[in-house]
């Protein structure tokens, strides 16, 4: 502690020099690091005592920002905590005036809390919300918020505004997230991965559960240290009656819960909600994946899976043949977007860094999205070099250039990979020209070495704007075909990579090339997947307007036949297929050239086969 008070002494006496003209008596030299360290508690001491919160946020702004200059990217634990003390104050500045100080004395004490839940919550977004659950959590459970902290910080953040699932005529609705917390303490012993030990960001995809307490109870005293999350999905006989005749389900009329849904059985939400309710029950990070082939929508489950040596998630249960090639969609427990299964599959990454590496990473984030802000910006007062050692600090402040940034945002890669902001970050850089070609190539290469086959989708959605975004029309083709390479198994970008080619051409002139590319979608992924419809679309568009209508008359005809039709299924399910998208296009394209007997036909077999 006195080594404390010498060093806050140090820093306030280093302030006071050259006043009235008088040179002040001599600082002692301390690092930059242990400057940083000595400011944050300083400020939050200040805002601790004073309620000031208003100045407290102007300190810690000036505090990171100086920290963002001068923290060397490969020795961020100066950063770390300038960027944990703003986050702070900026986030408790969101409470009530009477919760504030005790939340932030609190947070003080329990420093692992406090990095959990402030690292967890995506920039900008509501804390205040999270921090009042946790707040919650705090005055119910004081002496176990500490020792669950990545627990609490998960509850906190996913439940930080109410949760609800619809799933079809259902609706499951999060339970108070209190309960959620006392059932995991309550049965740690029982869950597959533990609880302590798993990183928030995993946890997420377990509390965010939706289940009852009397379901939760019953899936884990049925389901206790099963390791096949995903056979639970099979577990749920399929309701073929509501598929075919779209009659109301046994499940809805009897009440929807788990231990009902094996009993009467449900469609494919069902199976998948059953599986993914199962697996949190028991301690497993699971998540709900929705996608869409060539014949309907469809839902499938995704599990985290341990071999003993590392853990990756499993999206294959339920994914039928004709789903192999789609992307799944799930919805974000932390931000409640929809993200791609493969970017859920990302946080497995996560599994191999450290508490302090997530934390680092983030603010090596966060610095180098604001380093760009500087340039716009007043550049903050430097720490007086009287009182850091010259050792400590750059030869000169960090530039704010896209050199600079790019050097955070690779240093946050290395301190954690499922850093999903910092990918962000690179590509944003590149959609905005930012890059030059050589930087710009150097990370389509970083990407699609790091996850062009365990991340396809994910790496996907990073580099598919920053090809789109080349200037150069020819350089930009050559990238497609390139990822066209890479991608090729995968069906659904495949075909969007030969869409995004099409456009290239339309937009350069090039109309025959680009139907070939359209015939090409048609032709390989009719039974694939939604996408060629828009495919089908853009060839008649060229074929008519360059007066071949007879043409594109004939490759409705040609492209129906060849999609097959589903099986047996209720109308509503029907009319989501390409057969029947596509049967309704040549009918309208028929009864437009005058064919209306032949149109009949066609709207008479979609009605009956």
């Amino acid at each position: 502690m006195r080594r404390y008070v010498r060093l806050i002494a140090c820093v306030l006496l280093s302030c006071c020099a050259m006043v009235g003209g008088q040179q002040g008596p001599a600082a002692e030299i301390i690092p930059f690091e242990a400057f940083a360290h000595v400011r944050v508690e300083a400020v939050l001491d200040a805002v601790q005592s004073t309620g000031d919160w208003d100045a407290a946020k102007v300190a810690a702004q000036q505090l990171f920002d100086q920290a963002v200059l001068y923290t060397p990217a490969d020795r961020p634990a100066a950063l770390r905590e300038a960027d944990f003390a703003l986050r702070l104050v900026a986030q408790l500045r969101t409470l009530r005036g009477d919760h504030r100080t005790a939340m932030l004395r609190f947070l003080r004490a329990n420093p692992d809390v406090a990095r959990d839940i402030l690292f967890l919550m995506p920039l900008h977004d509501d804390g205040g919300a999270a921090l009042a659950v946790l707040d919650r959590l705090r005055e119910a459970r004081p002496t176990l918020v500490e020792p669950y902290a990545s627990l609490a910080a998960a509850i906190s953040v996913v439940h930080r505004r109410p949760l609800e699932r619809r799933l079809n005529e259902n609706t499951a609705a999060a339970i108070d997230p209190l309960d959620i917390f006392d059932f995991y303490v309550a049965n740690e012993k029982r869950m597959l991965f533990g609880i302590r030990a798993m990183p928030p960001e995993l946890l997420a995809y377990v509390v965010d559960v939706t289940g009852s307490i009397d379901e939760l109870k019953w899936a884990l005293a049925n389901y206790q240290g099963s390791r096949n999350v995903g056979q639970r999905f099979f577990d749920v006989v399929y309701d073929y009656n509501s598929f075919r005749y779209g009659t109301e389900k046994q499940l809805t009329l009897h009440g929807f819960s788990l231990p009902n849904m094996l009993r009467f059985g449900g469609v494919c939400v069902d199976q998948a909600y059953f599986a993914a309710e199962v697996g949190k029950a028991i301690g497993v990070p699971t998540a709900i994946a929705f996608g869409e082939s060539a014949n309907s929508a469809h839902a499938w489950v995704g599990y985290l899976e341990s071999d003993g040596a590392s853990v990756r998630w499993n999206f294959e249960a339920g994914r039928y043949e004709d789903y192999v090639d789609v992307r799944g969609n799930v919805i974000d427990p932390i931000t409640r977007r929809h993200i791609a299964d493969s970017s859920v599959s990302l946080t497995a990454e996560i599994e191999r860094t450290s508490a302090v590496g997530r934390w680092n990473a983030a603010a090596l984030s966060d610095a180098a999205n604001r380093l760009m802000a500087m340039k716009a910006d007043r550049r903050p007062t430097p720490p007086d070099r009287e009182t850091i050692a010259a050792d400590s600090l750059l030869p000169l402040p960090r530039n704010a250039d896209v050199t600079a940034e790019l050097g955070l945002l690779d240093a946050a890669l290395h301190q954690s990979a499922a850093c999903s902001a910092a990918w962000a970050a690179v590509r944003d850089l590149a959609v905005g020209s930012k890059l030059s070609p050589q930087e710009r190539d150097h990370w389509l290469n970083v990407l699609l070495n790091f996850g062009g086959a365990r991340y396809p989708d994910f790496t996907y959605s990073i580099v598919a704007p920053i090809v789109a975004g080349v200037a150069d029309p020819t350089r930009q083709n050559q990238l497609w075909q390139r990822l066209f390479t890479v991608f090729s198994t995968r069906l659904n970008l495949a075909a969007s990579i030969r869409m995004h080619q099409a456009e290239l051409l339309m937009a350069n002139g090039q109309a025959n090339a680009a139907l070939n590319c359209y015939l090409e979608i048609i032709h390989r992924y009719s039974n694939s997947g939604p996408f060629m419809i828009a495919a089908l679309q853009s060839a008649d568009r060229i074929m008519t307007d360059s007066g071949n209508s007879a043409m594109a008359l004939q490759l409705y005809a040609r492209t129906w036949q060849g999609i097959e039709p589903p099986d047996e299924m209720a109308h509503q399910f029907m009319a989501e297929s390409n057969w029947y998208r596509v049967g309704m296009l040549y009918a309208a394209k028929l009864r437009a050239a005058g064919v209306a007997a032949q149109a009949a036909m066609v709207e008479a077999r979609l009605r009956t086969d």
